[in-house]
């Protein structure tokens, strides 16, 4: 079997508190190639990594991130421990890091916003290794992306896995983020697409192409080495150490 890499979901929140600096660190430092995570515009235009719309569920305020400030947002810890982080702790962490990956799938309003935030990340040098994410169906949200930085990296998650190399060139990205949501009967829609539509035989055609195909989201060990074996070159999950121990 092919070496896969893990990538780690909110940057593994299962041993951290998700989507913050600690996440990350730690999941880098328990080997992910990558990191994940969510990122959204504040009130006053700043860029900061969550996943709610509202802060409720793990900040126990339930503040629309979108209608709230920074100066405000900054006070609130995540599950009680952690800051919510600012895009500059993240592009930080990316300059310290020169060999690490990051994405960001983006819960913005509107595609000035992905331009904004594509530029932000190329005046830090990062954007060959930063990559913005968004469903298939928002690849306008890419587009904005590409235009304002042609140079940004861009990844794209199809809904169903029947073509993936088409589904990347349409969206003009270099990788793509197959699997599932945390939704009933996603993740066995996603093994029934992968089984009628070759998932092996499309990520080595996406591979000949220079199209990275990862998948998950893996907790289990069972998806961890199903997800290999299916010829993902990365497995995205929650549980990084667990995932290390079965790639």
């Amino acid at each position: 079997m092919a070496e896969v890499s893990v990538y780690a979901h909110r940057g593994g929140m299962l041993n951290a508190p998700e989507n913050t600096v600690a996440a990350f660190k730690a999941a880098f430092s328990d080997g992910a190639g990558a990191v994940e995570c969510d990122i959204r515009r504040t009130s006053d235009g700043q860029f900061v990594a969550f996943h709610d719309a509202h802060a409720g569920r793990v900040c126990g305020r339930n503040w629309k991130i979108s209608g709230t400030s920074w100066a405000h947002l900054k006070s609130l810890r995540v599950l009680g421990k952690e800051p919510i982080p600012h895009l500059d702790d993240i592009l930080n962490l990316l300059i310290l890091r020169p060999a690490a990956e990051f994405y960001f799938e983006m819960a913005l309003e509107k595609e000035s916003d992905a331009a904004d935030l594509a530029l932000q990340i190329a005046r830090a040098g990062v954007q060959r290794r930063a990559f913005l994410l968004s469903f298939s169906c928002r690849r306008n949200f890419l587009a904005a992306a590409r235009a304002a930085v042609p140079g940004v990296g861009l990844a794209v998650m199809p809904l169903f896995p029947s073509d993936m190399l088409a589904a990347a060139a349409k969206a003009g990205a270099s990788k793509v983020c197959a699997g599932w949501i945390d939704w009933p009967l996603t993740k066995q829609l996603f093994y029934f697409g992968a089984s009628a539509f070759d998932f092996k035989k499309q990520a080595e055609a996406a591979a000949l192409a220079g199209v990275e195909i990862s998948a998950g989201i893996a907790n289990h060990p069972r998806d961890v080495r199903r997800l290999a074996a299916l010829g993902a070159k990365a497995v995205w999950t929650d549980d990084v150490p667990m995932a290390m121990k079965y790639v």
